[in-house]
């Protein structure tokens, strides 16, 4: 990712139910997903929980950051590039009738 947004800030806590995070978000943050989801046209937003580098600086080990990645777009295939497409060979018929037992 080349521009990171992030999204909010949280930290693993432990429960009786084991670790889980838990995540802070300000309004701003919000604002900025349904922002970024509005200027790509989506209905969703993926978001990455990932681990501080430098966790001094504040109460939260871990921030939220917007995933942008996206798939890449494939071309469909031409006509000749469809006929000249290689098959997979038919499989060989190993198994005689006979030995099946049913």
């Amino acid at each position: 990712m080349s521009n990171e947004l992030y999204a909010g800030a949280g930290s693993i806590i432990e429960t009786k139910y084991g670790a889980l995070p838990k995540m802070t978000l300000h309004k701003d943050h919000v604002n900025a997903i349904v922002k970024w989801m509005k200027s790509n046209n989506s209905d969703f937003c993926n978001l990455v929980l990932k681990k501080k580098k430098d966790q001094k600086e504040s109460n939260y080990s871990h921030y939220l950051e917007i995933d942008e990645w996206k798939p890449e777009q494939q071309q469909p295939l031409t006509k000749n590039e469809v006929d000249n497409y290689p098959t997979s060979p038919q499989p060989a018929n190993d198994i005689d009738d006979s030995d099946v037992p049913f």
